[in-house]
């Protein structure tokens, strides 16, 4: 009896013809972007879940948000940013863009303010605030541009 050789496995890819190779590597890129695709739809149509029924990160009035950020922009950042932020203060000024979405702002102690963009499901709740009336609001604290921003708002029944 004669003795077996064992091809490795580098040598046994050696001898699978070009045109097999190939079609592998389209079979395995169309697999790639078929779960990528798949992936992607999944985050698209996820559903947006609301904050209402979480609890904040921290509750603060408007002054002391305000005054955190233009003190040390990077040290209020690694405390705010990202978080559930509950804040209360007065209203300054309350708008309806044309899809009907309210938006708020709630007057700080300069020019500064809170800038609350609110969650589609909120928006009912909205209707009877009125412009000096203080509030507490809770949302998701992006950051400061003019103001400090919190998106994802849901207005606090006190």
């Amino acid at each position: 009896m004669e003795p077996q050789t064992i091809n490795s496995p580098f040598e046994q890819i050696q001898n699978v013809p070009l045109l097999s190779m190939k079609k592998l590597m389209i079979i395995l890129a169309g697999i790639a972007i078929l779960t990528g695709a798949g992936y992607g739809y999944y985050l698209y149509n996820k559903p947006h879940q609301s904050i209402a029924d979480e609890a904040p990160a921290f509750s603060i009035n408007v002054n002391k948000i305000i005054n955190d950020y233009e003190a040390d922009e990077k040290k209020a950042n690694e405390l705010y940013l990202g978080k559930i932020v509950e804040v209360s203060g007065l209203i300054s000024e309350k708008t309806l863009d044309s899809k009907g979405n309210y938006s708020i702002i709630l007057q700080g102690p300069d020019l500064a303010g809170v800038s609350c963009e609110f969650e589609p499901n909120a928006q009912n709740s909205l209707t009877n605030l009125k412009e000096g009336q203080e509030v507490k609001i809770k949302g998701i604290c992006t950051g400061i541009l003019m103001d400090v921003v919190l998106v994802d708002c849901v207005y606090v029944n006190q």
